[in-house]
């Protein structure tokens, strides 16, 4: 494991609009960690914890799920100590025979670590190694990385029994990794953040000791684990339930608790992929104008219907990634748009690929039609925290240079969602949003800032230059981050942006599913 790629690849979630990237931070890391480790120890010990930046996403129907973006001290730290340890990890991931999500280098370049089985390979390999199995044991975890007990990490390592005698122990590798993951988080013990993959990483630590326990204790299971969860094969109903009740009992010795809801031991129903996904994957356009355009009326009432019809399922999503296999003709495109913009409303989980779109189309899009929609996805989710919707609608306005009206602008400043301030503050130095808005939170940019949730706002808009205290800058006061500033480091670049997709290259190919997407579906 490189420390370049898991702080430049896999630090912030993938989640997040462009602009945000970690790969300078990364590239200059050696120098950074030089010049800290060069501070006088009670310097560096000054600096135990920190927060993490939230950034709440929409999952299906009303939850949602709260992403943390660590400060970059305590995340580097942590990242360290799992690159320098990388081989004793990898062997506990060897030590599981069920887990098709453990990590392994992402050689594609995307992320640090990819998991080991694409989704669409884990379902394959579960129903071809269960042709002989008549009950399938299906369940997954409640809650799974807000849960986590961070001392279950060196149970996990080490035996529960070795961890506790043990606690103590600085150069225990759980030990090590629990303080870590604790120092990101505010000595934290229940969660890990939800979007770096050193939590991918640290979370399969702790279900590969699992697997490996379940399978020692009962050697004749066949099946997968993919992240949290579990599909696995017997030939009778006693096995089935005999193994589930050990699991559960494995679980709650980790402290965690089975999704009731989730779990069920069945006899196996081959279920590959659903209706629904395979009406949308397989729904063929034509090429003629007028018939397109029938197609394409067509096409959206099915992917609406689906979705009211599968409403824990993220339909309307797929559906618009579907879309971007589809070369849409010129006269169509008043039409598609509307549609589309109609969905993106609709299922906000959705913007990412909607943007895309409309990139690809930048020369046809209705830009007033676009403008409305932004301004109708900010007052509706601004008050509601999400920011998703929020800085994902902020791009789109960045990305067709749109102006955010003052009211809004203002809703937007006074809110707690740094991702969605700093995207404003952008636009706002662009001009498109009024120079004369007030920024309320001045006052609260201090040097205690740079290490709670507001690390990355108080750190980019002052290297920015996006905003002017009256006094002197907290950047100059933090030791840490007058590293980062003495070496020009940055976590916002303007230039980043979704790549438009090659229409030349859509004409006559036919659809073929993102076996990427299909996970993110998981």
């Amino acid at each position: 494991m490189n420390i370049k790629d898991l702080l430049g690849k896999g630090y912030f979630p993938k989640e997040l609009p462009p602009p945000f990237t970690t790969r300078d931070f990364a590239d200059k890391f050696g120098l950074i960690e030089t010049a800290w480790n060069c501070m006088p120890t009670g310097t560096r010990k000054k600096y135990k914890e920190s927060k993490c930046v939230n950034y709440s996403i929409p999952k299906v129907g009303y939850s949602r799920r709260n992403l943390g973006i660590p400060n970059p001290l305590h995340q580097s730290i942590l990242s360290k100590s799992i690159c320098d340890h990388w081989a004793e990890i990898d062997g506990v991931y060897n030590g599981s025979k069920i887990s098709a999500s453990k990590p392994v280098i992402d050689s594609s370049g995307k992320r640090a670590v990819k998991n080991l089985k694409t989704f669409k390979e884990f379902k394959k390999e579960g129903l071809m190694d269960s042709f002989d199995k008549l009950y399938e044991v299906k369940t997954d975890l409640s809650r799974f990385y807000p849960t986590i007990y961070t001392h279950a990490i060196p149970w996990a390592l080490h035996t529960k029994e070795i961890a506790k005698s043990r606690r103590n122990n600085s150069t225990l590798l759980g030990n090590i990794l629990d303080k870590n993951v604790r120092w990101c988080q505010s000595s934290q013990t229940i969660g890990i953040p939800i979007g770096p993959d050193t939590s991918l990483i640290i979370a399969e630590i702790i279900l590969c000791s699992i697997d490996k326990r379940l399978k020692n204790e009962y050697n004749f299971i066949e099946g997968y684990r993919y992240y949290d969860d579990y599909h696995l094969f017997f030939s009778s109903l006693e096995d089935a339930e005999k193994v589930f009740n050990s699991l559960q009992s494995l679980l709650t010795d980790f402290q965690l608790d089975i999704n009731e809801e989730k779990t069920n031991i069945n006899k196996f129903r081959i279920i590959f992929d659903p209706e629904w996904l395979i009406q949308i994957s397989t729904f063929e356009f034509r090429d003629e104008v007028k018939k397109q355009e029938t197609d394409i009326g067509r096409f959206f009432s099915l992917a609406f219907q689906l979705a009211k019809e599968n409403p824990k399922d993220s339909v309307l999503k797929y559906a618009v990634k579907r879309l971007q296999s589809v070369r849409i003709n010129d006269e169509n495109w008043d039409f598609f748009e509307s549609l589309l913009l109609k969905t993106a409303l609709t299922e906000t989980l959705a913007l990412p690929e909607v943007t895309r779109i409309l990139i690809t189309y930048e020369n046809l899009v209705n830009r007033t039609k676009v403008q409305k929609v932004i301004e109708r996805i900010i007052e509706l989710h601004i008050p509601r925290g999400h920011s998703f919707e929020v800085s994902w609608a902020l791009w789109l306005s960045k990305t067709f240079n749109l102006k955010i009206k003052g009211e809004l602008s203002k809703d937007i400043f006074s809110s707690n969602d740094v991702i969605s301030i700093l995207i404003a503050l952008n636009l706002k130095s662009k001009g498109l949003i009024d120079s004369c808005i007030e920024i309320p939170f001045l006052d609260e940019f201090t040097e205690d800032s740079l290490f709670d949730d507001k690390w990355l706002l108080t750190y980019e808009s002052l290297i920015k230059n996006w905003i002017t205290l009256p006094d002197s800058s907290p950047l100059d006061a933090s030791p840490y981050f007058k590293i980062l500033k003495d070496n020009n480091v940055f976590f916002y670049d303007e230039t980043q942006q979704i790549k438009p997709l090659k229409l030349e290259e859509l004409e006559g190919i036919p659809y073929e599913e993102e076996e990427s997407y299909v996970d993110n579906l998981y």
